[in-house]
């Protein structure tokens, strides 16, 4: 028996024009946002750079018709991680310790040193380690990865995995890679580091044999430096008063900012360790946002001069890319290093306005934020070709769909030859 399903004319309209909306879609205007906003909805931003980034899944858009996923470049920062500074654990064992001695904590001061050092025996030989939660959060990471395009990662594929040669990049890479494995025990994965790498890695680090010297610097948009901001918006003492009696007798005046900020990241990387403990409490929410806007100015500050330095790392993104095309080979290349790389490599890419030139200091944060390049912050170039070998991409960045300073008619995918045009004439 024959069935027949009644559509009214209206929803038929209804769906050709869907269509016809999915097969034109242009890409989001880039626009500052507000900041303040944006944190309150989001509170977990204001830890910056120490800042889990989610591995959650993303809805993300069907590839063109025809087209299909068959290779994937990535660039990641390594996992969450204990304090970087070498010093932090030792230093503020030593002066809260020492103003215990002094009667000079402050009821506050009290229970912030009691609460730290319950932690300290177990960070304190810690300082820029790879942690659990960093382990176990690269290997959902590339979990998400391969349920994003398992097509990708299929017995016949093949995985490069490059790192920095920091102890934490490796061990990142080895976690991510036993994450891919989990998903297909048959996928071949090499994984490699060292000097060679770099280029692709670090190109600016002082290691790396191939550094180029010759590359375009650009100045900053704005006169004010960093101190100068600080000293403008942070006040450090009514912090310092909280938790000592004498804030100038536990810390020398010259270095109550260094102190502070101290104290702040110490309470930012929390959420990377095993622990329930919390410091924030040391900070009114005016100068938690404080502070996180002066390290938003920082980091803009170091990246945005120094960003055209990482052009050798969109050069390999092409090369490798370019190989896989010709060869047809499935599967991916991996690249693992830093926060302090991966940033420029986003303003150099204007990925999702990051290449925006703020020109005010106090706009920074409407355009670039640190909370951006979290912990295992990372790039995805995910690209299809059809039966006629045209090649697009699009990008993904922590897991969302991306945009690029190019046209496109059907956003979030992009022509690769595109790509390749822009970034050849960026350098003319």
């Amino acid at each position: 028996m024959k069935r027949f399903i009644y559509i009214p004319l209206a929803a038929i309209s209804a769906i050709l024009i869907s269509c016809k909306e999915k097969a034109s879609v242009e890409a989001p205007v880039m626009a500052p946002v507000d900041a303040e906003a944006l944190v309150a909805e989001h509170p977990e931003y204001l830890d910056g750079t120490d800042m889990l980034c989610p591995a959650d899944p993303e809805k993300l858009t069907p590839a063109p018709k025809g087209y299909n996923a068959f290779y994937l470049s990535h660039y990641g920062r390594h996992g969450a991680r204990y304090a970087w500074q070498s010093d932090m654990y030792h230093r503020l064992h030593k002066v809260f310790g020492k103003a215990k001695e002094d009667d000079n904590l402050t009821e506050q001061g009290l229970s912030f040193r009691d609460r730290f050092e319950t932690l300290y025996p177990d960070v304190k030989h810690r300082t820029g380690d790879l942690s659990r939660k960093g382990w176990e959060q690269q290997k959902a990471l590339a979990k998400r990865m391969y349920l994003n395009n398992p097509e990708l990662f299929t017995d016949d594929a093949y995985v490069m995995a490059r790192t920095s040669t920091s102890t934490r990049c490796v061990m990142t890479m080895s976690a991510f890679c036993l994450g891919l494995q989990a998903m297909n025990p048959e996928l071949e994965i090499f994984e490699n580091f060292g000097k060679f790498f770099l280029p692709a890695i670090l190109p600016l680090d002082g290691s790396n044999p191939f550094r180029e010297e010759e590359y375009k610097i650009t100045e900053e948009p704005f006169e004010e430096t960093y101190d100068q901001y600080v000293e403008r918006n942070i006040n450090c003492k009514p912090i310092l008063e909280r938790l000592f009696k004498d804030p100038d007798k536990a810390v020398d005046p010259k270095e109550h900012w260094d102190f502070v900020s101290y104290l702040y990241f110490f309470a930012a990387g929390m959420k990377s360790l095993d622990t329930d403990l919390e410091f924030y409490d040391i900070f009114t929410p005016e100068e938690r946002l404080a502070l996180w806007k002066a390290d938003n100015f920082q980091f803009y500050w170091y990246a945005w001069p120094t960003r055209y330095g990482y052009m050798p790392i969109v050069k390999d993104i092409i090369a490798k890319a370019d190989e896989r095309i010709a060869s047809g080979q499935k599967g991916a290349d991996l690249r693992f290093g830093h926060d302090y790389t991966i940033l420029p490599l986003m303003m150099l890419l204007d990925l999702d306005g990051m290449g925006h030139e703020v020109t005010d200091p106090d706009d920074i944060s409407s355009w670039c934020r640190t909370s951006q390049v979290p912990m295992g912050a990372n790039v995805h170039f995910v690209f299809y070709r059809n039966k006629d070998n045209d090649i697009l991409f699009k990008v993904l960045h922590n897991g969302r769909e991306a945009t690029l300073p190019l046209t496109t008619d059907n956003w979030p995918y992009y022509r690769w030859n595109a790509f390749k045009e822009h970034f050849a004439s960026s350098q003319e």
